[in-house]
């Protein structure tokens, strides 16, 4: 039996008070934000894969989750309206994405059928509005590398070729959308926390497993920030913001001794759940809440 199995329990109680707590908290503090002088109106355009949409796990069996409206989207749509900004949200992803498939030219998903795919929607979507303000997230390149590191032993010859794929086609996708766009729209790069720490808690082989995996994720994150910073595109400091370089041991009670960043995963994903709603890479409602964060701190304080 893994071990992360036995400390499921005290995890679901824990994290279960942990988001509610933190769910007050954001109702508390959100009224002490000064609003903007001038209501500002504008577009969201979220392009992405599942966390896009805000997924997560639904508890049937062999169900791969679903769509909900709390994920980091909708949260957005509400920390900015604490700033006096009114978003209009367009929710393009598409489970399973890579950035690959995204540039076609035909779709590998259930989401599009040929010629259309998510890029050709979001460059007419930009193309359409582009006299308009807006915002435009995209959330692309988890997909290229979560099964390298799923297994307990990370592949490294896997990372390899996912990082690689998003050096060559992540330029292309940031070149194509802003290329769509108008001066007034304002473009967010997400880079990702790293859920696959949760192998800490399975077994001996376990703290060197979650190492490899944040080794592998921090150069998935590299490239990306890379990209973004060339292509002109703020980025959403994902990894700052979930504290995954933090390996701080921490005394959990019923749990033990265990690294900040590996109690983070636990707090923020699905990871360490046992069936049937984990374990599930998905971030929860605590975790879009801060990927939001992060989206909104890369934006200007002013649309």
């Amino acid at each position: 039996m893994r071990r992360r199995v036995r400390f499921v329990a005290t995890f679901v109680i824990v994290v279960a008070v942990v988001m509610a707590a933190y769910v007050v908290q954001r109702s508390f503090t959100a009224p002490q934000a000064s609003a903007a002088s001038g209501a500002t109106t504008a577009f969201y355009l979220d392009v992405g894969a599942s966390a896009s949409l805000g997924f997560q796990p639904t508890g049937i069996v062999n169900h791969n989750g679903r769509r909900t409206n709390t994920g980091y989207a909708n949260d957005l749509l509400e920390v900015e309206k604490i700033k006096g900004v009114t978003l209009t949200l367009d929710q393009l992803g598409c489970p399973g994405e890579t950035v690959q498939t995204i540039l076609g030219p035909a779709p590998i998903n259930q989401c599009y059928k040929a010629p259309q795919t998510q890029m050709t929607r979001a460059v007419q979507f930009l193309e359409t509005n582009k006299s308009e303000v807006g915002v435009v997230t995209i959330d692309l390149g988890f997909n290229n590398i979560r099964n390298c590191l799923a297994p307990a032993v990370v592949n490294e010859a896997c990372v390899s070729t996912a990082v690689a794929a998003v050096e060559v086609d992540m330029p292309k996708i940031v070149s194509r959308l802003k290329a769509a766009a108008g001066p007034n729209v304002h473009f967010v790069g997400v880079e990702y926390g790293d859920p696959f720490l949760s192998h800490y808690l399975d077994g001996a082989s376990g703290p060197g497993d979650a190492t490899a995996t944040l080794v592998a994720m921090d150069r998935m994150n590299a490239a990306l920030g890379q990209t973004f910073t060339r292509g002109g595109v703020a980025i959403a400091n994902v990894p700052a913001i979930e504290q995954v370089d933090n390996t701080t041991r921490v005394s959990i009670a019923n749990v033990g001794v265990i690294p900040e960043n590996v109690w983070q995963t636990c707090q923020l994903t699905w990871m360490c759940y046992a069936q049937p709603f984990g374990p599930d890479d998905h971030p929860n409602d605590a975790g879009y809440a801060l990927i939001a964060q992060a989206i909104a701190a890369a934006l200007p304080k002013s649309l």
